[in-house]
C-alpha cells in the first residue's frame, strides 16, 4: 500500500536534490577542525555560522555566472540552509514564532556576509585592488566577532589567521571558477587545503 502511495508524492526538483548535496558537503567542510581555535574562528555557534557563510558565499558567487540555472540552484541552496536552521531551532524546543524570530537575524547576517564576499570576489585584482588584502580586512573582523572577548583586542590575535582564510577563499573561488554547473552540482570539485 505504501509503495502505491509513494507514486503520488511529488518528486523533488533536480536543483533541490543538487542543493541538498551541496549544502551537506559544505556543512561538512565548514566544520573542519582546522578552521577553529583561539586564533581562528571560535568553535561556537557564531563561529560555525561564519564558516558556513564563508563557504556558501563563494559557492553562490560562482553560481552567478550560470544565469537562470545558477540562480535556481542558489535559491535552492538558500532554502535548504533555512530549512536546516528551522529543524535545528525546533529541536531546541522553539515554537513557530520563536523559530521565525531567530531565523530572521540569521538570514540577515547571511545576506550581509554574502554581499561582502561578493563585492570582493566580483572584482579582479589590479594595481588599485587586491582581493586577498580586501578579504583579510573583512575576515579579521568576522574572526574577531566570534570570540567573546573585546573585538578590538581579539583582532590582533586573529590577524594572522585572516591571511590564511583569505588565501583559502581565493583558492576555493579559483577552484570553482573553472567548473561547469554540472560539476558544481555533483560536487565534482576539491576544497583547498587549509593551513
Amino acid at each position: 500500500m505504501l509503495k502505491i502511495l509513494s507514486y503520488f508524492k511529488p518528486k523533488a526538483r533536480p536543483e533541490v536534490i543538487d542543493a541538498r548535496r551541496i549544502y551537506q558537503k559544505t556543512m561538512q567542510q565548514s566544520r573542519n577542525r582546522a578552521f577553529f581555535g583561539a586564533d581562528k574562528f571560535s568553535d561556537t555557534y557564531d563561529g560555525r555560522m561564519e564558516t558556513l557563510c564563508l563557504h556558501l558565499s563563494v559557492i553562490l558567487h560562482t553560481l552567478r555566472q550560470f544565469d537562470v540555472q545558477g540562480q535556481r540552484l542558489s535559491q535552492a541552496i538558500y532554502d535548504e540552509m533555512v530549512a536546516d536552521f528551522d529543524i535545528a531551532l525546533r529541536e531546541e524546543g522553539l515554537s513557530d514564532t520563536g523559530v521565525s524570530r531567530r531565523i530572521k537575524p540569521l538570514a540577515k547576517m547571511f545576506f550581509e556576509r554574502v554581499k561582502a564576499y561578493e563585492d570582493i570576489l566580483s572584482q579582479d585584482n589590479s594595481e588599485d585592488f587586491n582581493q586577498e588584502a580586501s578579504l583579510q580586512k573583512i575576515l579579521v573582523r568576522y574572526l574577531a566577532l566570534t570570540h567573546s572577548a573585546d573585538v578590538d583586542e581579539t583582532i590582533s590575535v586573529v590577524k594572522e589567521a585572516s591571511v590564511d582564510f583569505s588565501t583559502y577563499v581565493c583558492a576555493l573561488s579559483l577552484e570553482l571558477s573553472g567548473k561547469t554547473l554540472g560539476q558544481i552540482a555533483n560536487i565534482d570539485f576539491q576544497y583547498p587545503a587549509f593551513k
